[in-house]
């Protein structure tokens, strides 16, 4: 029997397709910590994962390890080139997520509009602040998404409704492969003084870390509003904090350096925070779950290495 471990909440859809296919052994255990699942299962030959962090002792504790799934798009938890030495495959399912974050980019967009937040507690209160908690509208206003994968294209397919215009940056696409879309692809420096809103949608790597710096910041139309439901990392913390008066800016945020309670290092910069729950939607859940078993069957009956990320 192949051996698979799932540490974390994720639908019981995994374990149900796995054990459906036959000669898959599932364990999961819900809350647990990964170490500690990991030391009483060495023998185990897989992980499905969420944001658990696979780092090199977690496997090196598991000698028979042969592949690493991460049940979502973004696997900057997983040490990926350590994995790689020890020949373990890692996976991620790009897309499995891609509609519930991009519901929750337009969903912080129109709560710190509206002034929602403030609103409900105030009334509750016995208060009436119409004066006070006026808004704006987002219709008609110009979005710049920096990242046209499957979470900044639905973005932008979601925005259509709200006649914004739409403007994107993403080195990997040309103007002939949007032609017909609603989408203007620009450089970024270009873009960035059009933008009222600026929601970012990359992975964190040696390149986008920091991106969102002075220099980004400076050529920030003033008044904009920066929504970042992709890695904190992205965001230089120190120049945010440097300019976010001066520039006016406005900072949603979900994302953070650890998914863990404790206090938060953007707490007095951000205008509005969640606690990553771009993907924690009942659908998203299911379909990363899903995706993740059925990745796994794939590799192991075909070798197929679609989703190989390392």
């Amino acid at each position: 029997m192949f051996k698979v471990l799932i540490p974390t909440k994720l639908d019981k859809i995994a374990k149900e397709t796995l054990e459906a296919a036959g000669e898959y052994s599932v364990i999961q255990v819900e809350g647990d910590d990964l170490e500690s699942l990991a030391r009483d299962n060495t023998d185990a030959q897989a992980l499905i994962v969420r944001s658990n962090k696979v780092s090199k002792e977690i496997i090196d504790m598991l000698p028979d390890l042969k592949a690493v799934v991460r049940a979502g798009s973004g696997y900057n938890t997983i040490d990926t080139e350590y994995a790689r030495e020890k020949g373990v495959d890692v996976m991620n399912t790009p897309g499995a997520n891609a509609n519930a974050v991009a519901e929750e980019v337009i969903c912080m967009m129109l709560a710190d509009a509206r002034h929602v937040v403030e609103a409900d507690p105030s009334v509750r209160s016995g208060k009436w602040e119409k004066k006070r908690l006026k808004g704006k509208e987002i219709s008609d206003k110009t979005i710049g998404i920096i990242g046209l994968g499957a979470i900044g294209k639905l973005v932008a397919k979601r925005l259509q409704g709200f006649d914004m215009r739409i403007l994107a940056y993403d080195p990997f696409y040309t103007k002939d492969m949007l032609q017909g879309s609603n989408i203007e692809l620009m450089d970024v420096n270009d873009m960035l003084p059009l933008c009222d809103y600026v929601s970012l949608h990359l992975p964190e790597n040696d390149k986008t870390r920091g991106m969102v710096n002075s220099e980004f910041l400076k050529l920030m139309k003033p008044g904009a509003t920066i929504v970042n439901c992709a890695r904190a990392g992205i965001i230089d913390e120190e120049a945010l904090r440097a300019l976010k008066d001066e520039k006016s800016i406005r900072f949603l945020n979900d994302v953070y350096h650890a998914d863990a309670a404790g206090d938060k290092s953007v707490a007095d910069i951000a205008d509005l925070m969640m606690p990553h729950l771009g993907a924690s939607t009942e659908e998203s859940n299911r379909n990363a779950a899903l995706r993740a078993a059925e990745q796994l069957i794939e590799l192991n009956s075909t070798g197929s290495s679609e989703y190989i990320v390392n």
